[in-house]
């Protein structure tokens, strides 16, 4: 392994002679997080948005515009040397060109380097030892600014698969190679879901889950694994009846899931772990509080105490500088927008339009899920009120794209909803979602969420 730091003016492009002296180690249940854990043992730093910057050699042409592809569908923006440029624009794609070294003094692909708008080289140039050299130049400039250069199309293929996949440095398992399992392990679970809201559900009570993140990613995934809008975990708790733990598809860990909790709820009751009509469970947001409906003796319908609907800015987290967010025009993604904010233990930025239907959520949703105007990303809700007691709504969850329902975002909505003066407090308000209704009642002191809660299947499953 290099420190090529230290080497000053040597090309980094290795030959087949060095590149096998210095080796990583990925292991894992799938190749997408092995070959993840392996390039992170290598010293990547696995950024998923910014700019690639893509020069390449005459023989890769045919090649790159496949691999460009990738980068373009994750969000990156292209940069490239005039040929290079070229055979990208013959592909269809977008390109930003740029000038060699000797052809401009003050904008070229040094003075590019710099900026910070890259975030990986794929430079497969003539490599050489005359440190004046162009290619040379570019890849000692990643070297000093500690930005990722790919020198073979390969690997710049497998950085953009293992960068598609939903692992991070937060959902993959660090594995003692030196006290490994000797066999598998068997998870039991039960598939539940709450208005489409689906999650995987495992009782920890009597299993031990050392990676709920990776867990997530792997079986949440709806083509290859059991399929879910990710994990929730049932766990024992010294304050409540019981602790949720919910992660979303990216791993991530939510602080609250409104149709989750319901789920939860139900599968105690089902299982004989509480007795009566009401449960109290913890969550990262607080403990809540549900009461149970039966109907034919098994709960099917669950009322949730959601606690007080937070409109301070500041506690939200949202990037205004004002008390509350009411209705504020913003520009996001170039497109101005009036959006209002709630939390309900987690952020909601509400938006009302005529027709939900026409919004392109998959475009418009991760732009506002990473707008600088919400430090720790946010749920981005689009509703059409139908009367004042009737709302229509989308989500696009954090970490998971867009859902059938969402039980903190219809609540969210509710809020929005009664603040803009479209709908009344202390009144039952029907959201209406692509996985059936839920019934919001906004109050002074509190917001009650009122749904179905229903077993899909159990089963067991091999790590």
């Amino acid at each position: 392994v290099f420190s090529f730091e230290k080497l000053i003016n040597v090309d980094n492009q290795l030959g087949p002679e060095m590149k096998s002296t210095g080796e990583v180690l990925g292991i894992a249940n799938t190749l997408e997080e092995a070959l993840y854990k392996g390039l992170i043992a290598a010293g990547y730093k696995m950024t998923k948005q910014g700019g690639v910057f893509i020069t390449v050699r005459n023989p890769d042409k045919k090649e790159i515009g496949d691999v460009a592809k990738k980068y373009v569908a994750l969000g990156f923006t292209l940069y490239a040397t005039k040929g290079t440029a070229q055979t990208l624009r013959n592909y269809g794609l977008d390109v930003i060109e740029v000038d060699k070294i000797h052809e401009n003094d003050k904008e070229n692909t040094l003075t590019l380097i710099e900026s910070g708008k890259i975030n990986y080289v794929i430079s497969t140039s003539s490599k050489g030892r005359i440190p004046t050299r162009d290619s040379v130049k570019i890849r000692r400039k990643t070297v000093e600014r500690n930005i990722p250069c790919l020198t073979s199309i390969d690997t710049a293929n497998a950085l953009a698969d293992s960068l598609k996949s939903r692992y991070s440095e937060y959902s993959t398992e660090l594995v003692d190679i030196n006290n490994m399992r000797t066999q598998k392990m068997k998870l039991r679970f039960t598939k539940m879901q709450g208005c489409g809201n689906d999650y995987i559900y495992f009782n920890c009570f009597h299993q031990k889950i050392n990676n709920p993140e990776g867990l997530s990613v792997r079986f949440a995934d709806r083509r290859y694994g059991i399929g879910g809008d990710g994990v929730i975990l049932i766990c024992p708790s010294d304050v409540a009846d019981a602790k949720m733990r919910m992660f979303n598809l990216d791993g991530s860990e939510g602080k609250m899931c409104g149709n989750g909790i319901r789920c939860v709820g139900k599968y105690l009751f089902d299982h004989n772990m509480v007795q009566g009509d009401t449960v109290k469970i913890e969550t990262l947001s607080g403990i809540k509080t549900l009461k149970a409906y039966r109907h034919d003796g098994v709960v099917d319908v669950l009322t949730v105490d959601m606690g007080r609907a937070v409109l301070a800015s500041s506690e939200i987290p949202v990037a205004i500088n004002k008390p509350r967010v009411i209705n504020e025009p913003v520009t996001i993604g170039g497109v101005e927008y009036n959006i209002t904010c709630v939390s309900m233990g987690n952020p909601h930025s509400v938006v009302f339009c005529n027709n939900v239907d026409k919004i392109d959520l998959e475009k418009v949703g991760p732009l506002f899920e990473n707008s600088e105007l919400f430090p720790e990303r946010v749920n981005a809700e689009f509703v059409k009120v139908i009367d004042e007691h009737t709302i229509e709504m989308r989500v696009w969850e954090r970490g998971s794209g867009e859902t059938w329902a969402c039980g903190t975002g219809a609540c969210a909505v509710a809020v929005a909803a009664v603040e803009n003066g479209l709908c009344k407090k202390n009144e039952p308000i029907t959201v209406k979602l692509k996985g059936g209704n839920l019934v919001i009642e906004y109050t002074d002191d509190t917001v009650y969420l009122t749904g179905y809660a229903e077993t899909v299947f159990e089963g067991e499953i091999e790590l």
